[in-house]
């Protein structure tokens, strides 16, 4: 769910308004929303840092400086050297995992699937944060 406003007090607002309704919505399809695991990223251009209270059910959320959804780090000014970061240790973890030690190496179909494997994670997300980098050179 995105809520957008110039004040906070307006954004706690509509964000707990927004959550009401959702968890209005549940209930009517008896559903539960694990209240435990809901986050929430205040994105902003100032550099202070803003506080905003959003209650969900008996919880009180408090913004993250990043969170991980559908497998992208987001951070909370937009920033994706920690996604591309993230994305490069786990492609090592893979590497790593897939590669079977011995005296040559892995065999060329091997070098291949690490290839296309690490590549695949690499790339996954990318037209999410791909707009957001300032310029040419950081993309490639």
């Amino acid at each position: 769910m995105t809520v957008t406003d110039e004040s906070l007090e307006e954004v706690e607002a509509l964000g707990t308004e927004s959550i009401r309704r959702v968890e209005s919505w549940t209930q009517n399809a008896k559903l539960q929303i694990a209240h435990h695991k809901t986050e929430i990223l205040l994105v902003s251009s100032r550099r202070a840092v803003q506080q905003v209270a959003i209650a969900v059910g008996e919880h009180t959320l408090t913004p993250n400086r990043e969170l991980m959804h559908l497998g992208v780090l987001i951070v909370n000014q937009l920033k994706f050297n920690s996604h591309v970061d993230c994305a490069c240790e786990k492609v090592t973890k893979a590497i790593s995992a897939l590669s079977m030690s011995n005296n040559f190496g892995p065999s060329s179909s091997k070098r291949r699937l690490l290839a296309s494997v690490s590549s695949s994670m690499l790339r996954y997300g990318g037209p999410a944060w791909i707009t957001v980098l300032p310029n040419a050179t950081e993309r490639s």
